[in-house]
């Protein structure tokens, strides 16, 4: 029996492509249905109140909830209520999960929130095999995919937070100033910076990127440079909402600093980070001191991979910049959520070596990695 005249069509790397892309999801959603099966308080075990139950929790020391609470409700201005510290968390994913729910519920919530994190994270990976592909051939884009599908943070992408809308966002925005479609470039960047403050960072980016293309020449710079600047009006859009409910438009730093105790401080984060891996007791010390640094060194042994490789310009500075704020602030609880972001690094892996043993290896490494953290999360724990 013959497959359909459109699977036929479609390259033999793309089905390896998908395929990694499905089993990856497959793998996090059966580690949430394992956390809810050793779970001593196990909800209604349908399939959909086991995903947003495990992915979502209300009480879990996590972001997720917050996400909903700001679809639901918008941002609070009121200080006596804990809401109002939401304000910290940018508004373009919770706007997108209320557009799509029906249901204004925690479960509708929940299910429209991990909806919008999957097909982006699918569509993003796809923008990645397309971006790799400019440079590289099949088998390094289809590593590419790979890498990032199962990197030991990758269940974020399936979780109810911004990683997958970040992520399609982000990487179709360079994808499209590669193909010097600055119009779309600039506007996907906008978004980006609507979606986090790491989207701000597209700005430079795009500017490195337009100025790599016109070989570093003023004279060949032309109008369409200004599209690049629309993620600063993205972030803009942020500070006025600031601006209308708090009066300021710097609330969230504030917020940040009072509520959350975190400031620009990198050293003191270093600090804080290595007490917790010298003094903590496990789980603690691997999730908030151990991991943390070494996911700091694996994003600097990258950045230096780059920088060895001669990667392109603008991969460099977005990976130099990720990496730089991840460890800008006094928490760096958070920092292996925050390197995966440096997406660039996964084209690198994928150009490290054709040697099956040293694949299969960071394969390995990755997935065990992966599934530990995911089985943590799941069961609703603070896992970055």
């Amino acid at each position: 029996m013959k497959a359909p005249a459109i699977i036929q069509g479609i390259p033999q790397s793309v089905k390896v492509a998908i395929l990694i892309v499905v089993l990856a999801k497959l793998l996090v959603f059966g580690l949430g249905y394992a956390a809810y099966l050793s779970s001593p308080e196990q909800p209604q075990p349908s399939p959909l109140t086991v995903l947003t139950h495990q992915f979502a929790r209300p009480l879990a020391p996590q972001d997720g909830p917050h996400y909903l609470d700001i679809a639901k409700n918008w941002y609070i201005g009121d200080p006596s209520l804990d809401a109002s510290n939401f304000i910290v968390f940018f508004p373009l994913y919770p706007v997108l999960i209320r557009l799509i729910t029906v249901d204004l519920s925690y479960m509708g919530l929940s299910a429209s929130a991990l909806i919008v994190s999957n097909v982006c994270s699918v569509i993003a990976l796809i923008f990645l095999y397309k971006l790799t592909k400019l440079d590289f051939d099949d088998n390094v884009a289809v590593k590419a995919v790979l890498f990032l599908s199962i990197f030991p943070t990758a269940y974020f992408l399936s979780a109810p937070y911004t990683e997958g809308l970040f992520f399609v966002l982000a990487i179709s925005s360079l994808y499209f100033a590669r193909l010097s479609k600055w119009p779309l470039a600039g506007v996907l960047g906008f978004l980006a910076a609507l979606t986090r403050i790491s989207g701000l960072l597209m700005l430079p980016v795009l500017l490195v990127e337009y100025l790599h293309q016109k070989g570093w020449k003023p004279r060949k710079i032309g109008l369409n440079v200004l599209w690049t600047s629309l993620t600063a009006a993205g972030f803009l859009v942020y500070l006025n909402i600031n601006n209308q409910i708090w009066g300021t438009p710097f609330k969230f730093m504030e917020i940040q600093r009072e509520h959350w105790y975190n400031t620009m401080d990198p050293l003191t984060g270093l600090t804080r980070t290595w007490g917790w891996a010298n003094n903590g007791v496990f789980p603690e010390n691997l999730i908030l001191g151990v991991a943390p640094l070494a996911f700091a060194v694996f994003g600097a042994a990258m950045l230096a991979f780059g920088c060895l490789r001669r990667f392109r310009p603008s991969y460099l500075v977005y990976m130099l910049l990720s990496w730089m704020l991840a460890l800008a602030t006094s928490m760096w609880i958070s920092v292996p959520r925050y390197i995966m972001a440096m997406f660039p690094m996964f084209i690198l892996l994928g150009t490290l070596t054709q040697r099956k043993t040293v694949n299969g290896a960071i394969v390995a490494v990755f997935v065990g990695v992966l599934s530990y953290f995911t089985y943590l999360f799941a069961l609703g724990y603070f896992v970055f």
